[in-house]
């Protein structure tokens, strides 16, 4: 739509807005509205000073759903920003559909059920994302990332496949996290006012941070499946010098990975060039361990040899991540990249 701007004055220029969207917003004469400008000074972002959000509720009907379409349906609701979520049926409701809303509700943070009934289940989301800084959730789910990371490598090395089934227990914790973070950034994107409350510019920032948390989710679900070559299947321990050189590829690519993620929260250039020469350093030691697997051969060598192509996965989601870091810290930067 377009709207005519008008002289008020000598010196101000007026535009109208539309009548729907003021009502919907109870917007009357004399109330104050918020004006954001965009990071390029393109565009001019009108937000109410109280933000009405109508669609808070959703109702899913699983007439039509599988119970594990359920649980996914509840899922996507709770990213979505949902606060009440209402499951109906016009029968009453098998126990799988039961049982899936609790699994979703043992997956997703602040969710919980508060009414059951024969045909129809209510569960409600505590969650406020004011709650939440967005560079301290996504430091969160990195160390959970890291941590999994580390102990998967370890169960390899060992043997041990107690330590293996911890990691994929964590990986449970890792989901939890990178789904309310998508819960944080969808309200926002939503309710513009609260980038301050998260801690991030409207814009790119908030489009580059929600990549990063795909890139750890996706760590995090390697770092799993590194742990289950030791899951289901008995595997000797490696020796000393394999150990040391496996753990020497870790050690590099959590130097790269802590660089990463630090350049992504302080967005400065000189800090995505220390993470790029830490990279450096992953890929001499990808190298040396593949030469080493190749001329000797080690037990469990199946495993070794696939942890290498896991870490290696590890590390390409890793610089993606860098490439966003990169963006976030030209954009700080306007010293080095003027757009003018």
């Amino acid at each position: 739509m377009k709207r005519k701007v008008q002289q008020l004055g000598s010196s101000t220029l007026a535009v109208t807005v539309p009548a729907g969207w003021a009502r919907s917003h109870d917007i009357q004469k004399g109330d104050e509205v918020i004006i954001q400008q965009d990071e390029n000074g393109g565009s001019l972002l009108v937000v109410p000073d109280q933000p009405t959000i109508e669609d808070v509720e959703a109702t899913i009907d699983v007439d039509a759903l599988a119970p594990d379409a359920l649980e996914r349906a509840v899922v996507s609701q709770y990213v979505l920003g949902r606060q009440l979520i209402r499951i109906e049926s016009d029968d009453p409701l098998e126990l799988a559909y039961y049982d899936a809303v609790q699994r979703a509700e043992h997956r997703l943070m602040g969710l919980g059920i508060v009414e059951q009934a024969d045909q129809e289940i209510t569960v409600r989301c505590t969650v406020a994302p004011s709650d939440f800084d967005l560079p301290t959730l996504l430091g969160r789910l990195s160390r959970t990332e890291r941590t999994m990371r580390t102990e998967a490598v370890a169960a390899v090395l060992a043997g041990d496949r107690e330590r293996a089934r911890t990691v994929e227990r964590r990986h449970e914790r890792a989901e939890t996290l990178f789904h309310l973070f998508l819960r944080v950034i969808f309200a926002t994107y939503r309710n513009p006012r609260l980038n301050q409350a998260v801690g991030l510019d409207t814009g790119f920032p908030l489009i580059g941070y929600r990549s990063v948390a795909q890139d750890i989710s996706l760590m995090a679900g390697i770092a799993a499946e590194i742990a289950s070559l030791v899951t289901d299947r008995e595997t000797p321990a490696a020796d000393e010098k394999t150990a040391a050189l496996l753990n020497d590829l870790a050690d590099a690519l959590d130097v790269a990975v802590n660089a990463t993620i630090a350049a992504v929260t302080t967005p400065e250039y000189p800090a995505t060039e220390t993470a790029r020469d830490a990279f450096a350093t992953v890929d001499e030691r990808v190298e040396e361990m593949n030469e080493y697997l190749a001329d000797e051969r080690p037990e469990p060598l199946l495993e070794l040899q696939r942890s290498v192509v896991l870490l290696e996965r590890c590390a390409q989601h890793a610089r993606d991540s860098l490439s966003v870091a990169t963006h976030l810290a030209f954009r700080a930067s306007p010293d080095i990249v003027n757009g003018d």
